[in-house]
């Protein structure tokens, strides 16, 4: 059943993801270990209506790891907004919390959605959150526990903890590995096996 908004209609979400929160998060597993971020936005937005997810994140030049993670999400549905504010010396982003606080702004004022859900956990989103929530729109943050802004996690309607959504899982390449093994293993005799 789709939760309902204060006029009677449908519940209409946009997700706001900050890409480099997640990824520090998730790098903490292992190069084994991937985000699924279509399970996440899933487990995040439940039975209500998503209008759109954005994902925001600097442009590394010479990251193609990151470049892929790019381009699957495009292909996945989801709008990816990158900004060329990468700093090499400090290996830093910078302007895309700005970015993505506009672009929650935006949408907000164009009465876009009812609630923005925003996936990170930075304190730099607090006057977004409170500016959306004037309007009379609901703020979401879903964080992870060791990195959420206690006064952010304060400020909004719902806390969602990331550490409870099942988003991770093995990589493709791990998966494939471990069913050649597992496939190999099975097919030997049981003398082999055992060695």
């Amino acid at each position: 059943m789709m939760e309902k908004n204060n006029d009677g209609n449908n519940e209409r979400v946009t997700v706001f993801i900050d890409l480099e929160n997640v990824m520090k998060h998730a790098e903490g597993f292992g190069k084994d270990i991937t985000t699924d971020f279509g399970e996440m936005v899933k487990a995040l937005v439940g039975e209500r209506e998503l209008v759109r997810t954005y994902v925001f994140d600097g442009r590394r030049y010479g990251n193609s790891a990151r470049c892929a993670v790019h381009c699957a999400l495009r292909d996945r549905g989801f709008r990816v907004m990158t900004r060329n504010c990468y700093e090499k010396e400090t290996e830093t982003q910078k302007e895309v919390d700005v970015a993505m606080a506009c672009e929650i702004l935006s949408q907000a004022y164009k009465d876009e959605y009812d609630t923005a859900i925003i996936v990170s956990g930075d304190r730099d989103f607090r006057p977004a959150v409170e500016q959306i929530r004037s309007l009379g729109k609901r703020a979401e943050i879903a964080g992870f526990s060791a990195s959420t802004s206690k006064v952010l996690s304060r400020r909004c309607d719902v806390f969602r903890n990331m550490d409870q959504i099942p988003m991770f899982c093995l990589a493709p390449e791990t998966v494939r590995y471990y069913e050649e093994f597992v496939s190999e293993y099975f097919a030997m005799p049981f003398e082999a096996a055992a060695a």
